[in-house]
Parts: C-alpha cells; sequence; structure tokens
C-alpha cells in the first residue's frame, strides 16, 4: 500500500510476485509458509483485490486440496454463492445434452479472493498495491526482480531471488523479457492465445431451473468454441457469458453483441448486477513456464482449462506450486533452470495434462460446430464419457466402433474426425505420462507433442 509507510517497505525479498489474483496470492502464502519473505504487487487497490470478471466455478476437490496444501480453511459461508453438482452440455434443442458430473462451488470471487489476501498478509507477506509493474529487471542472464510504476507514477525496483509472474493473460514479465534470454520460454503474446470474453451476473424477476448447474449452451451464431454459460449463482441469480478468439472473420466482431444476442433468446428480460468484459488463455499450458530466476503460474502461463475456460482452480494449484518450488531453489542458491524444473513436472501432473487433452476436445468441438454436435449427441455418437479426460484417451472394441459408425449415418466425416482425435488424445496422454524430469531433455519432448497438434489441426 504505498503511502507514508510505504517507504519503510523493503524493496528487497526472497520472493516477488506480480499479481495479487488466485496464482499470485497462493503462491504468495505457499511461500510464506516456508518462512520465504514475500513481496506481492497489484494494479488494484487492496479492497478490490480479488474482484474479477470470470465464470466463478471451483471444483470441491481443487478447493479442499488447495486448502491442505496451503494450511487455510476451504471455501465457507459468504464466499460460496451456490453449490454446484452437474455440467450439462447443451444444443440448440436443450433437451438433447450431455450431463457430466461436476461437483463444486460457485464462489463470490472478491470476498473469497480479499480471505486468501487476507491469510497472506497474516504471513507477513508485503502488500504493494496501487501499482503497475511495467518489465522485468534482468542481469547476468538471469530475472532478479521487476521494475514499477506507483499511482505517482514513479518508478521502484523491487529485487528478490525468485520472480513469479502472475500477472494474468497479458504475462507483463514473461512477455518483457529481452528476445535472447532463455530461448525455451515463450515470450510472445498473440490473438491466437487468448479469447476474448463478456459476461454478466444477472437477476431474473422469477426462480431459474439451473440450481446446481452449468451450462454450455452451444449455438450457430457463436464462434468457436461456439457456446453461451449459464451458471447458478443462487436465487434468481445466473452467471452468464461467452468468448471467442478475435481473429480471421470473426475479428470484427463485438463479443458482448454477440452475447445480447444470445441471451436474448432465453432470458429477454432481466436486471444486471455486473457486466464486465475480460480475456481468458485458450491454449495449452505452456509446456516450459520457468527462466533463470522466474516461475510463471495462472492465466500467464495458459493456465485455464481450454474447453471451460476455468482458471481459478489451476491458478491456485500452479502458485502453491510455485511457492515450494521458490523455497527449494533458495535453498540451493541456484535459480537457473535445472533447478527451478520441478515446478513443470509438477503443473503437468496435477492438470497440464487433463488441460492438453481438453485443448484437442475444443479443436473437435469448433470443427464441428452447433448443427453436427446436436446429431452427434442425438445418434449417441457422442456420450457423456466421451468428455472427460479417461474418455478423451480410452481404448474401444471394434463392435464398438462399429456401432458409431452405423449411427454416424451419412455423416461419416464426424467419425473420421473423432477417430483422429481418438488417436491424437491418446498421444499426447502418453507423452504427458513422460514429461521429462529434466531440462535436457525438454526440446525432443516438445517437438513431439507440437507435432501431434500441427498434425491435428
Amino acid at each position: 500500500m504505498l503511502n507514508s509507510r510505504s517507504e519503510l517497505m523493503s524493496n528487497t525479498s526472497d520472493v516477488v510476485i506480480v499479481g495479487a489474483g488466485p496464482a499470485g496470492v497462493s503462491a504468495a502464502i505457499s511461500a510464506a509458509n516456508r518462512k520465504l519473505s514475500v513481496i506481492l504487487i497489484d494494479t488494484k487497490p487492496k479492497e478490490k483485490i480479488g474482484d474479477k470478471v470470470c465464470g466463478e466455478a471451483l471444483s470441491k476437490k481443487t478447493s479442499l486440496k488447495i486448502s491442505k496444501m496451503l494450511e487455510i480453511e476451504p471455501p465457507k459461508e459468504e464466499e460460496i454463492n451456490a453449490k454446484i453438482g452437474t455440467m450439462v452440455v447443451r444444443t440448440r434443442k436443450p433437451e438433447i445434452n450431455i450431463q457430466l458430473p461436476a461437483i463444486g462451488f460457485m464462489i463470490n470471487r472478491h470476498i473469497y479472493g480479499q480471505r486468501l489476501l487476507k491469510e497472506a498478509l497474516s504471513r507477513k507477506v508485503q502488500l504493494v498495491d496501487n501499482c503497475k509493474v511495467i518489465k522485468p529487471l534482468v542481469e547476468n542472464n538471469k530475472v532478479v526482480g521487476v521494475i514499477a510504476k506507483t499511482k505517482n507514477n514513479e518508478e521502484r525496483e523491487f529485487r528478490a531471488k525468485i520472480t513469479i509472474d502472475a500477472s494474468g493473460c497479458r504475462a507483463v514479465i514473461r512477455t518483457n523479457l529481452p528476445e535472447d534470454f532463455s530461448p525455451s520460454l515463450y515470450k510472445k503474446l498473440t490473438k491466437n492465445d487468448y479469447a476474448s470474453c463478456f459476461r454478466e451476473i444477472i437477476k431474473l424477476k422469477e426462480d431459474h431451473d439451473l440450481h446446481q448447474k452449468i451450462v454450455l449452451q452451444y449455438e450457430r451464431n457463436i464462434p468457436e468454441p461456439g457456446y453461451i454459460w449459464f451458471f447458478g449463482d443462487g436465487k434468481q441469480k445466473l452467471n452468464c457469458g461467452t468468448g471467442f478468439q478475435k481473429v480471421g472473420q470473426n475479428e470484427q466482431l463485438s463479443v458482448k453483441q454477440v452475447y445480447f444476442n444470445a441471451i436474448r433468446k432465453y432470458y429477454p428480460e432481466y436486471e444486471v448486477i455486473d457486466g464486465r468484459g475480460d480475456v481468458v488463455p485458450v491454449q495449452p499450458p505452456l509446456w516450459n513456464a520457468v527462466a533463470p530466476g522466474l516461475i510463471i503460474a495462472g492465466d500467464a502461463a495458459f493456465h485455464a482449462d481450454p474447453l471451460t475456460a476455468e482458471g481459478h482452480g489451476p491458478a491456485l494449484l500452479a502458485g502453491t506450486i510455485a511457492g515450494k518450488v521458490a523455497k527449494l531453489a533458495i535453498e540451493k542458491g541456484e535459480y537457473d533452470v535445472d533447478n527451478l524444473w520441478q515446478y513443470n513436472v509438477e503443473v503437468i501432473k496435477e492438470f497440464g495434462s487433463d488441460n492438453s487433452l481438453y485443448k484437442i476436445l475444443v479443436i473437435v468441438l469448433k470443427r464441428i460446430g452447433a448443427e453436427d454436435l446436436e446429431f452427434l449427441i442425438r445418434r449417441g455418437v457422442i456420450k457423456q464419457s466421451d468428455l472427460s479426460v479417461q474418455g478423451l484417451s480410452k481404448k474401444e472394441s471394434i463392435f464398438s466402433l462399429l456401432a458409431r459408425v452405423i449411427r454416424c449415418f451419412p455423416k461419416f466425416y464426424l467419425l473420421i474426425l473423432m477417430k483422429k482425435a481418438l488417436s491424437a488424445t491418446k498421444q499426447i496422454k502418453k507423452l504427458c505420462s513422460q514429461f521429462p524430469e529434466t531440462y535436457k531433455e525438454y526440446e525432443n519432448w516438445k517437438r513431439k507433442i507440437e507435432l501431434i497438434y500441427k498434425r491435428f489441426i
């Protein structure tokens, strides 16, 4: 908090974290739990931290795991807007759908984020709010901190042994590194890397029928991935939104207008509680999210689920892992890629492998489109199990494949696409299970997995 007492704050620490979203604040708690000194920097004022545009869903399994790892209480009381039990993938005809278990909560991101921030501050994490990080400090081929501007437009340096970039999709540290720094790290941000989205929290005149449900409603006139979401967010309340990549023929489309055209078909009248736009990553996770002195977490490392765009849980997990790996490196006094590599290994194991498979599913749904998706669900070609990680990589007998061929008539090209997807997901799952334990083997591994995506796309 940059006021008169800011001058008493240290500009050096074991760890400096850029961004106090879920990845940043969980990294701060994780590092502080391990007795590291932490500076946490955010552009927002303290009281606004945690307030973010998103679908607000968080799985119960992830929240319990995070609570145990960080030694904090799971979401509770006013932090939970509603419980979730089911995810529904719905076509233009709502009765044609697939329902999947999705046990979790609709979180009040602001209240929960404020509680996590309070947990961090209680562990002596130094918060520097109202401060915009503009670029990394790089010395002797190592990130040694960041340069930031205060609300008074004054530049300040914050130096640390480890820097954690949790600055969100725009990844201010990663994308502002020198071009020749750590060549194995992806430093770009293109329009293909993220989707623009618009989200509203609305109140209806009457109650809805989506309690404990999150719905992905596929529509012909919504660009790929082609759905508007409706999440039950409490009595008479819904969290609704859509998003897509503004590239090619979609570049000039207004996300807000596409959203309004879609939602009016289902809810022509409602009260707006909150409505805002943002961006969300849509790529598989960065296979390598470390560089000398640097760890990248959350949206900055493309950690959101490519199918549902849910990034809250993965960000909390990534931040927690980042704090642990930072401690190990600092104990050794070694901050090169080899000594930070364990972060990549654990991220791939925790959620990166699953998200890599979901990226294939997104590509499939993009090619199929709303009309053919309806056909495939109605005929039973795509089943509930096909949309799970296990289903994406399962083995099928010749008899079950033959049954799908019969049901797919006359649209056999869809079956060919599905077989290609099945082959790609099996290969990706196998490669992720063989993710290199050391940096030495990385480039060869990366070429193999990128070739699979390239052939499939």
